[in-house]
């Protein structure tokens, strides 16, 4: 589904739309005051650090620091002169860019595979085998939770049965809990809950700071730290979810275990 042209929508709107641009940018590995400052220039097509400062708003006196950490990143051009003219550079450019980054991380990750082990300070995916250490890294994340935790599972038996607690404690202390679950399946105590069919795999993230992918039956799974690639797959999911054509969420607390 084509998103909306921001020319057609009003204020409000526009402000959720940037949101979310904002949120994705951020994953990329931009601050907030980058993501804002390569947004007004979009929305702009050029200007200069006090034109973007203030349809970012951000500090007149961070702005140009700001463009030009942009521009060493390759997310703006600058033209000489008094002042200095800043121009974006285009999204799909961006978009391609970075698609291209992340294929190549991942045939480096392939070439690595069944070199991994748990334990260690150079990997970027960690494999633990066995049902019950698999289901006890899952507990451990749903503990270590401060903000935010996601998981995604065709089979949440066994983790409810091994972590029911934990998800009613992670609730307590205000942890956003969000269940993907097939339709028919009972679920945790959880913020939110997604009904999607044909959910091939577990998948966790927590705080978007780690992320797990574990096998159906929960014998073996991989797991990273790494914050471009914890960025990646929790992008991933988003936009899986986003691109469901019809799915079904619960209100907090609701079709719980």
């Amino acid at each position: 589904m084509t998103p909306p042209s921001l020319a057609n929508l009003d204020t409000s709107e526009i402000d959720v739309q940037k949101e979310e641009i904002l949120s994705l940018l951020r994953r990329t590995g931009l601050s907030e005051y980058e993501a804002r400052a390569y947004i007004a220039l979009v929305m702009r097509s050029h200007g200069s650090a006090e034109d973007v400062a203030e349809v970012a708003g951000i500090p007149r006196t961070s702005a140009y620091k700001v463009l030009e950490t942009l521009k060493r990143k390759g997310y703006v051009n600058a033209r000489g002169g008094r002042p200095a003219v800043f121009h974006p550079v285009p999204p799909e450019e961006i978009r391609d860019r970075t698609t291209a980054e992340v294929q190549r991380i991942f045939r480096q990750l392939e070439a690595l595979k069944g070199t991994l082990s748990e334990k260690g300070t150079s990997q970027l995916i960690y494999t633990i085998s066995g049902k019950d250490k698999v289901l006890a890294k899952i507990g451990e994340m749903l503990d270590l939770a401060q903000e935010r935790f996601f998981i995604s599972s065709p089979s949440l038996l066994e983790i409810i049965n091994s972590h029911g607690a934990r998800f009613t404690n992670a609730i307590k202390r205000g942890v956003a809990v969000t269940v993907v679950a097939e339709p028919s399946a009972r679920v945790p105590e959880a913020s939110e809950v997604i009904r999607r069919p044909d959910l091939l795999a577990t998948d966790v993230i927590t705080d978007d700071e780690i992320a797990l992918l574990a096998s159906p039956d929960h014998s073996i799974c991989g797991f990273t730290d790494n914050p471009f690639l914890v960025a990646y797959l929790d992008n991933f999911f988003e936009m899986s979810l986003d691109k469901a054509d019809t799915p079904s969420r619960s209100p907090p607390n609701a079709r719980q275990a």
